[in-house]
């Protein structure tokens, strides 16, 4: 009798362990593409709140998924030349001006797999000690989950990304601006 509550105790246990990783298995999120659209590098960030590196990691986190949104959504409009046009110079404001080799391959990697949604996991995260002409450098590793029209995923990616903290002072206050030096695979 009581060999046959412990195994269905155990079933009971494999059941919910199952169905509880099944979960990670779907894209929960929504991707509004009106709101996509919208997406601009434009945000700056006050100094006296960018000491802490968790509000680092998280602004990070938020332009590596911005980014990698807008990448689907060029390949989703690769046909219509204008709007793909307008999105690739959404694109090219999260990087230095005269950049065009990252924008490239992110899109074409996202192509290529079909993605239609991401979710973005930070790993590690960096600072460098030196400061190049008040710019603040940084690196990230991160891990790019990559799922299907469907919401179902279906490929985990690493990534490396560097990025600057480019000093923009207006009037009377400090603030940063974040660029993107590269996004790619991580150096080993």
């Amino acid at each position: 009798m009581k060999i046959k509550y412990v195994i269905q105790i155990i079933l009971v246990f494999f059941i919910l362990n199952s169905v509880s990783c099944n979960r990670d298995k779907y894209y929960e999120g929504e991707n509004d593409p009106s709101v996509i659209k919208g997406y601009k590098n434009e945000n700056y960030y006050d100094s006296e709140k960018m000491d802490s590196l968790e509000v680092i990691s998280h602004i990070t986190a938020q332009k590596l998924r911005e980014v990698y949104e807008l990448a689907i959504l060029a390949t989703e409009n690769k046909a219509n030349k204008d709007i793909d046009t307008l999105l690739l110079s959404q694109l090219q404001g999260y990087f230095p001006k005269g950049d065009t080799i990252n924008i490239p391959k992110v899109v074409k990697n996202l192509d290529s797999l079909r993605v239609k949604y991401v979710k973005i996991e930070l790993e590690k995260q960096s600072i460098a000690d030196s400061t190049i002409l008040n710019d603040s450098i940084g690196k990230v590793r991160f891990k790019v989950h990559y799922y299907n029209q469907n919401k179902k995923y279906f490929s985990t990616e690493e990534g490396q990304a560097n990025y600057i903290l480019k000093k923009n002072p207006k009037k009377f206050k400090s603030e940063f601006r974040f660029y993107f030096s590269s996004i790619g695979k991580p150096e080993q």
